[in-house]
């Protein structure tokens, strides 16, 4: 279990906190920072919330008038200078913080990393880690009672986001009898799953539609179906209209697939920014090992990665990485 003292003692000195996370966010990653910014601003902190990538539209949800998500890009130089205290949130690695890394950095004052990943880079910040729970947002959760802040509606409907996210909807292996106690008491505290569910899932555009078909129609399969996989290109971005949030999930059908052993999304980033990778895995497969080899991390049912090559070839080399895996000899 995780001790809070260091985050309780943190807030007992300090008044202006920056809360931030990964690139690409996802909704573990937003909703516990709707969680940490609600517990702070309770204790009577000055709170901004800025990530280096914007808000995906799914979530617009959590931030209805479009104020509480900061995006750094945006900030004149010098903005945050009054910051005195880092909360970090569902990260350990400095390539996950893009464009604010250098910031963080130089960041002259107390860092806290709150996460659940297993690989961990040193980011000079006090760690309040713990690797069993499924989500940050199961730890944001403890940290708001453990230092007696109230379970608002907002922050009910941020931590439910987050923990049924990173579950897979709680379909995912890590969900566990203690997952379910703990959604049930944020649903007591007002988080709507039935409106949470349709903002998530049943608002598609029409590109992520369109993507979701490409993506799905471009499925291929190699070492006897143990293994299958697809891309996403620039050219299929600009082709259907979507954008680079809607491939969130999409790596999931990739091991919907009888057999699957190991699924994988690999996407090409723009400007020649190399390609990012999603992996899963079924049968007790380590994803995060394999992740490891590209400098990538995670979970072993869940990693991700990026490679510096163009996709055609960023697909040869995870594709050996993961045959040498599955049958070494």
């Amino acid at each position: 279990m995780i001790d809070w003292t260091p985050l309780a003692d943190l807030v007992e000195k300090y008044d202006r906190f920056l809360v931030t996370t990964h690139i690409r966010p996802d909704g573990d990653a937003l909703g516990s920072e709707v969680g940490m910014a609600g517990l702070l601003r309770q204790k009577g902190k000055d709170v901004r919330v800025v990530n280096t990538s914007r808000t995906p539209p799914r979530y617009d949800y959590l931030d209805p008038d479009g104020t509480f998500f900061e995006h750094f890009s945006t900030l004149a130089p010098g903005s945050l200078a009054d910051r005195q205290v880092a909360v970090i949130l569902d990260l350990s690695a400095w390539s996950q913080l893009g464009d604010m890394a250098d910031f963080i950095r130089a960041f002259p004052g107390p860092r806290v990393v709150v996460d659940h990943h297993v690989s961990q880079d040193d980011l000079g910040a006090v760690f309040l880690k713990d690797t069993s729970a499924e989500a940050a947002g199961t730890l944001v959760m403890r940290a708001v009672k453990a230092l007696g802040g109230r379970f608002t509606k907002e922050v009910a409907t941020g931590l439910f986001t987050a923990i049924a996210m990173d579950t897979g909807w709680f379909r995912h292996p890590n969900t566990k009898p203690s997952t379910l106690l703990a959604v049930s008491e944020l649903i007591e505290a007002g988080a709507e799953i039935d409106s949470i569910y349709r903002d998530l899932f049943e608002r598609s555009t029409l590109g992520r539609l369109r993507l979701t078909g490409e993506f799905l129609s471009g499925l291929k399969t190699d070492l006897d179906g143990r293994v299958a996989y697809s891309t996403v290109s620039q050219a299929d971005l600009a082709r259907t209209g979507a954008i680079p949030s809607d491939t969130e999930d999409l790596v999931d059908y990739t091991v919907s697939l009888r057999g699957v052993e190991i699924g994988m999304l690999l996407m090409e980033l723009p400007r020649g920014g190399g390609v990012k990778g999603s992996l899963r895995s079924r049968a007790g497969f380590d994803c995060a090992r394999i992740a490891a080899e590209f400098g990538g991390g995670g979970h072993k049912a869940a990693a991700g990665l990026t490679v510096a090559d163009p996709l055609p070839v960023a697909v040869d080399r995870v594709l050996a990485a993961i045959r040498k895996a599955l049958d070494p000899a």
